[in-house]
């Protein structure tokens, strides 16, 4: 609750809407499609796990949850992964 404050001790932001997961995510599946044999299985699982959180974002929103992650992901691929994705996702 202390969102102000913190910004003004400690002015560094990193992005938000869920940016930094669906970035991770995304280098966790390119580097799962490198690896062989089951030893990708915990890249792909934890690529999956990252996309929570944006996901949980966008369904108490109340958009498409699935037209919106996919946009998401797309924005991700183009190299467009700013910190309010999310956000101009659902408001566009």
């Amino acid at each position: 609750m202390s969102v102000a404050r913190n910004i003004l001790k400690n002015p560094k932001l990193g992005p938000a809407g869920g940016a930094t997961q669906l970035t991770v995510s995304a280098t966790l599946k390119q580097k799962s499609s490198s690896v062989e044999g089951i030893q990708k299985w915990p890249y792909e699982a934890a690529a999956i796990a990252f996309e929570a959180i944006p996901r949980t974002l966008a369904q108490n929103c109340g958009v498409n949850v699935i037209r919106t992650m996919t946009a998401l992901q797309g924005k991700h691929a183009n190299g467009e992964n700013h910190g309010l994705a999310l956000m101009v996702t659902l408001v566009s």
